[in-house]
């Protein structure tokens, strides 16, 4: 007889030992390889779309948003994770950063703020509005086109608490400039989005 991987307790009994082997000779002749499909940093490049049905990813702006099979796969690995904290700040961070977009800073709870000068009249934030404490602007440190930006807004609307609302993608600190790198044709925002 093989050796069994049964407990003590049945290891004695004829008819569990039977069993085994029987599972054993039946399972050992499967592809292991086609259930080994959560395994996504090994699973072919057409069968991605697959397990993102399987994620509910495939009809949110992630996936489209998403444009090589690397940011595929993060975005996949990370799925229930980022289900699990939705409705945080770090689930806000962490699907940019699997998307391909970097480091981000949120400045949150734009509104209510008294004149007092603790804070910069830089335009980012609203003096005195008490209902704007919800609103956030999102810092990104790469400029992103007109249509990513508003893939990203719908992300953002889909893991950001219920109550908060986006003002606005900010990328400031890294202006597009005038180098013909980006054409003047409106694919661009200069700045903000």
């Amino acid at each position: 007889m093989a050796e069994h991987q049964l407990p003590p307790a049945l290891a004695g009994d004829q008819r569990f030992a039977q069993l085994c082997e029987l599972l054993t000779e039946n399972y050992a002749a499967l592809d292991v390889a086609a259930l080994a499909v959560y395994l996504v940093d090994q699973v072919k490049a057409p069968l991605l779309p697959v397990l993102a049905e399987q994620f509910s990813l495939l009809d949110e702006a992630a996936w489209q948003l998403a444009e090589s099979d690397e940011a595929r796969r993060k975005l996949l690995n990370n799925a229930i994770t980022l289900h699990r904290y939705k409705g945080t700040p770090w689930s806000i961070r962490e699907v940019v950063r699997r998307l391909g977009f970097g480091e981000i800073s949120i400045l949150e709870g734009l509104g209510g703020l008294p004149y007092d000068g603790q804070a910069n009249f830089d335009g980012l934030r609203v003096y005195g509005a008490s209902g704007s404490w919800p609103v956030y602007r999102v810092f990104l440190n790469q400029a992103i086109t007109n249509d990513q930006a508003e893939l990203l807004r719908r992300v953002l609307r889909s893991i950001a608490p219920a109550r908060c609302r986006l003002a606005s993608l900010e990328y400031t600190a890294v202006p597009i400039r005038y180098n013909q790198v980006a054409a003047y044709d409106g694919q661009y925002n200069y700045g903000s989005s």
